[in-house]
């Protein structure tokens, strides 16, 4: 059965599931590869646009509500970013995330 996270994740960021095995993959397998995807993207200032656009997806899925949804974004998609990231990045990823998942990013960071 494909999942809500798995099936937006599969229809608006195809690319970011190019480098990753996604057979069989479980929600937390794919927030962790959109995660990897953005921070290999923020590595060159140009692609800006397409971390932008990432942010929304997953910002959509975060405002759904489910309590599911929501643990697992701040699990396996900010906890990878945060744990991955230089201090100094963090508030890049602040200045592009929406306000919602922004305040999810700000929680999350306080609890680790």
């Amino acid at each position: 059965m494909e999942t809500k996270i798995k099936k937006t994740i599969t229809e608006w960021l195809p690319e970011a599931l190019q480098n990753s095995d996604t057979n069989g993959a479980n929600d937390y397998q794919m927030l962790h590869a959109v995660s990897d995807y953005c921070l290999s993207l923020l590595d060159n200032a140009a692609n800006t646009d397409k971390v932008t656009e990432a942010f929304k997806v997953v910002n959509m899925l975060y405002q759904e509500e489910h309590a599911y949804t929501r643990h697992c974004i701040e699990n396996e998609f900010i906890c990878n970013l945060i744990e991955n990231s230089a201090a100094i990045r963090l508030k890049q990823y602040l200045n592009l995330m929406p306000q919602p998942l922004k305040e999810a990013f700000i929680k999350t960071l306080i609890e680790l």
